[in-house]
């Protein structure tokens, strides 16, 4: 579609194609500037450069990746699109890899709100039209935010956008090999989140609109794109092997999230675990952690073997929210109709950090005033103003991604992210709604779809609960804690406590602060109330040996570090404990053992494993092996090296 006329249909003034160019590039401006100001407050903060709960399992999957590991520690339960994003620019950026993926991210949201003054500019056939959903998308906070996050959502969000333009190109020149294209970024879209797998049905669904229309043979061409995700899935099958034994063309937890987002008594925003879920030194997603091992358990309870399938896994949460909603419908109808509100209520649900929070910690999330209600008031108008001018196939498409996606999203459960994906495409859509606003005549209809759609999303008709602030206040201890500086760490660790005094990882971390300030007592006394609360996780019990070793309660230490080793899984930091302790009593060949151990856990031996093994050639006389042994270890990792044969010679 070309539009070369000032005014639309409707006698909207309009700018030239130049001017419209020049519109692009200040909209581009106007993001960067947004987000230079946003980054420049973000890096001030103590949580930037910190990874945490997600943030931390795409962050650990891509050191792995650089590292070359072995990626079935991952289990195959999420898709590595973005991980491997993610390692290409740790790979480029070195010691400062973070600081430049959270800037590309940042340039991607600046692209999107360009995609989508685009698309407002093809779907309502007026460019000031697609400038003003460009600024709506640039000025709202919570896009800003995602991008500041190592989260797969704003290069995602970006993909979506891209994938919409190439489709509404795609109808413009109807070329086989653009509707190929179409299918094959889809496809690929998944590999970062599947849920996008639904939108896959606007192509059959295109197709029979246009067949309706036209009943011309050229109107089947979109159903090309069904091929073209076919074409982009095979190949990442074997891609995803890298972290299963199995071909998987999308790797999902979408089973146990379907479960957590249905099962009787959910709320439709937050997954509580039906207990606490222990795993070792490095990170895992924990609600992907518990799926795993209940479905182990509920397979062993059956006598039947359980598989290393993640689809596996997936299936049999899938099955057990069937058989929830089949024993409860009436309750799941409820919860149904509560999580379509909570799709349009105001309120920014956290699955993370929450934004609320984080408003308290930055000008610009308070500052902006584009807020989820905003699109929605605007948006009634915005369709009713394609519908009158526009054109009707590109709000096909964009109706039909939205509603897939909606629908999608209720099937499981709501929160900032996974409604983000949508504001792009609102924001495009209630660009025409200000356009609309142009002719007073219409001022009163289409002020009354605004009223409406504020009533529904500004009150809280559900009874909505929010969380509180106690994991934000842990989420910033821990990078407090990253970063050395443990006073504020025990301070905003006990503002999380007096939030949700009963929280076992909370506790834990707190007698890690007490650990590093050197307050051994208060530590002990702190991993001991939390062991009485499980005593099933290896790495508790590890810092709990390390206290009670800096109190010189050496024989409760190494009790503690047995213990540690026998959790499943067991905590690889305690079997070095064990040798340290091992070494320095004397017991060669006790430490030698914890050592094996230990390295048959990691595959390969670690700086730690080498140099400790080097103290031990030492003490046995065995010199030139010891030599080259620690020499092998300080290229790995020099201060791991010396670090771990001070403590084996001399204790902590």
């Amino acid at each position: 579609m070309t539009l070369t006329n000032p005014t639309n249909t409707a006698g909207v003034p309009d700018v030239s194609g130049e001017v419209f160019k020049r519109c692009l590039l200040g909209l581009f401006l106007l993001g960067l500037i947004v987000r230079v100001f946003f980054l420049v407050e973000h890096a001030r903060s103590p949580s930037f450069g910190v990874p945490t709960l997600d943030q931390k399992y795409y962050d650990t999957a891509a050191r792995m990746l650089l590292a070359g590991e072995d990626l079935h520690r991952l289990h195959g339960m999420r898709p590595l699109l973005y991980p491997i994003f993610l390692a290409a620019l740790y790979k480029i950026g070195g010691s400062f890899g973070i600081e430049l993926a959270v800037t590309a991210q940042h340039l991607l949201g600046v692209l999107t709100g360009v995609l989508v003054a685009l698309i407002g500019a093809r779907l309502f056939r007026h460019r000031l039209g697609g400038v003003a959903g460009g600024v709506l998308y640039m000025l709202a906070p919570v896009p800003l935010y995602f991008e500041g996050e190592l989260l797969i959502e704003s290069s995602y969000v970006f993909l979506i956008c891209a994938g919409l333009w190439l489709i509404l190109r795609a109808e413009e020149k109807d070329s086989v090999w653009l509707w190929l294209a179409c299918g094959a970024l889809t496809a690929l879209t998944a590999q970062a989140r599947a849920n996008i797998l639904v939108f896959m049905a606007v192509y059959p669904l295109l197709a029979g609109w246009r067949w309706w229309r036209a009943r011309q043979p050229a109107a089947m061409l979109p159903l090309l794109g069904l091929l073209g995700g076919i074409c982009m899935g095979i190949p990442w099958g074997f891609v995803n092997k890298m972290q299963s034994d199995h071909f998987q063309v999308i790797p999902s937890a979408g089973g146990v999230n379907l479960y957590l987002g249905n099962r009787r008594g959910a709320d439709g925003m937050t997954l509580e675990l039906d207990r606490y879920v222990n795993y070792d030194e490095r990170f895992e997603d924990p609600v992907d952690v518990w799926a795993r091992q209940q479905y182990e358990g509920a397979m062993r309870m059956e006598g039947r073997q359980p598989s290393a399938n993640p689809m596996a896994v997936s299936h049999y949460w899938t099955q057990r929210t069937l058989g929830e909603i089949k024993d409860a419908p009436a309750a799941w109808l409820k919860l149904m109709a509560r999580k379509c509100w909570l799709m349009l209520w105001n309120a920014e649900v956290p699955n993370n950090k929450a934004f609320a929070f984080l408003q308290t910690e930055f000008v610009a999330l308070r500052a902006l005033p584009v807020r989820w209600v905003v699109l929605l008031m605007l948006a009634p108008a915005g369709i009713w103003a394609a519908c009158k001018w526009g054109d009707r196939e590109t709000l096909f498409v964009l109706l039909v991604y939205l509603g897939l996606y909606f629908a999608g999203t209720a099937a499981f459960f709501i929160c900032d992210r996974f409604r983000y994906p949508l504001w792009p495409v609102l924001a495009s859509i209630s660009g025409g709604g200000l356009l609309a606003l142009w002719r007073w005549r219409w001022a009163l209809g289409l002020a009354a779809g605004a009223v409406l759609m504020a009533a529904v999303s500004l009150p809280d008709w559900f009874g909505a609960k929010l969380p509180s602030f106690a994991l934000d206040y842990r989420l910033r201890s821990i990078a407090w804690y990253e970063k050395g500086h443990f006073p504020e760490a025990l301070s905003d660790i006990d503002r999380s406590l007096a939030l949700n005094p009963g929280d076992m990882t909370s506790l834990h971390h707190r007698g890690n602060v007490l650990l590093a300030l050197n307050r051994l007592e208060d530590a002990r006394q702190d991993y001991e109330r939390t062991l009485k609360i499980s005593a099933e996780d290896g790495g508790l019990w590890n810092n709990y040996g390390v206290a009670l070793e800096g109190l010189g309660l050496t024989n409760q230490a190494m009790e503690a570090f047995r213990k540690a080793t026998e959790c499943h899984p067991p905590s690889q930091n305690a079997f070095l404990g064990l040798s340290f302790g091992n070494v320095r009593a004397g017991r060669l060949d006790a430490a030698a053992a914890a050592l094996d151990q230990l390295e048959r856990l990691e595959g390969k031996p670690g700086a730690a494993v080498l140099a400790v093994r080097s103290v031990v050639a030492r003490l046995r006389g065995q010199v030139p092996a010891a030599d080259a042994l620690e020499k092998q270890a300080r290229a790995l990792d020099a201060d791991e090296a010396a670090w771990a044969m001070k403590r084996a010679k001399a204790g902590p």
